[in-house]
């Protein structure tokens, strides 16, 4: 077994973002939203748009942005449902700008600048937070959060559909070391998580990190359960490890625990690999271990 430990969480680390595909990254998934809730209730897709609308104005307020300072036909691009709704659709593009603290001169012609992550994580996770919350509002906690659970599954699908990744011939050559080390560089690089690790062998790992800007993003709502379903929900879902062959798995999260333990597996290698206890990830990396 190999174990590190590593405190990379921040909050005020800055780098280079380019705003135009953080914006049209947060639409999209919007657009897949109200994509799928179409689907599932057509005719109260209206009524949803209406009140998710009035929830980001009461944030936006006299907030204002130069929105032909973006290409929108870039934005727009594989969209099928947001632009028919061109309220909504300024309402999201200007709470992102508002809540990246875009500098009011910038014109996406510039590319890239240098942005707070904590910011470019509030953008997503946040506005996940407003959809879902939306939902809740609407329906009531349980119907709502009902609702939600049941077009992630279509959502999922539609995901892995856009960024498929070629499989290798033999599933077993699949191994966690490579992504492992890819993470680890991302995680520290953006200040996203304090964490350690454990490798018990190329094709197993557990995690467990005991901050992570994600929950941070959302604590102030103080709503636990919305924040969990808006953010950490996709990948319990059962349909994200379907057709995969890196597993992964978890039986708590930062959103209502002192640690969120995550295990990332080969499931040719280890069918249905068994998660180690909590008491053994909560040691990890500690001295008494």
């Amino acid at each position: 077994m190999k174990i590190e430990t590593h405190q990379c969480g921040s909050l005020t680390k800055r780098g280079n973002i380019t705003p135009s595909k953080v914006i049209k990254d947060r639409m999209e998934r919007t657009d897949l939203v109200l994509k799928f809730f179409h689907k599932l209730k057509p005719e109260e897709l209206s009524m949803y748009v209406s009140h998710f609308k009035d929830k980001l104005h009461e944030i936006i307020g006299d907030y204002k942005f130069d929105i032909n300072a973006f290409d929108w036909d870039f934005l727009r691009e594989g969209m099928e449902m947001i632009q028919n709704f061109q309220d909504l659709e300024k309402a999201v593009f200007l709470w992102i700008c508002k809540t990246l603290k875009l500098p009011n001169n910038y014109n996406s012609e510039q590319g890239e600048i240098e942005l707070m992550y904590f910011d470019w994580i509030k953008s997503g996770e946040r506005l996940s937070y407003h959809r879902v919350k939306t939902f809740v509002e609407l329906y009531g906690e349980e119907i709502g959060t009902e609702i939600y659970k049941q077009i992630i599954p279509d959502i999922i699908k539609e995901l892995k559909s856009r960024y498929k990744r070629e499989q290798p011939d033999d599933p077993k050559s699949q191994t966690i070391l490579v992504s492992n080390k890819r993470s680890i560089e991302s995680w520290c690089r953006i200040g996203l998580v304090d964490f350690a690790f454990c490798i018990f062998d190329d094709h197993k790992i557990v995690y467990r990190f005991d901050s992570c800007l994600t929950p941070e993003a959302l604590k102030d709502f103080n709503d636990p359960d919305v924040a969990y379903l808006a953010s950490c929900y996709i990948g319990d879902a059962p349909e994200w490890n379907k057709d995969k062959i890196i597993h992964m798995r978890r039986t708590q999260t930062l959103h209502h625990e002192d640690f969120c333990d995550e295990m990332y597996w080969n499931n040719f290698v280890h069918p249905n690999a068994e998660q180690p206890s909590l008491e053994f990830t909560k040691n990890i990396g500690k001295k008494d271990e």
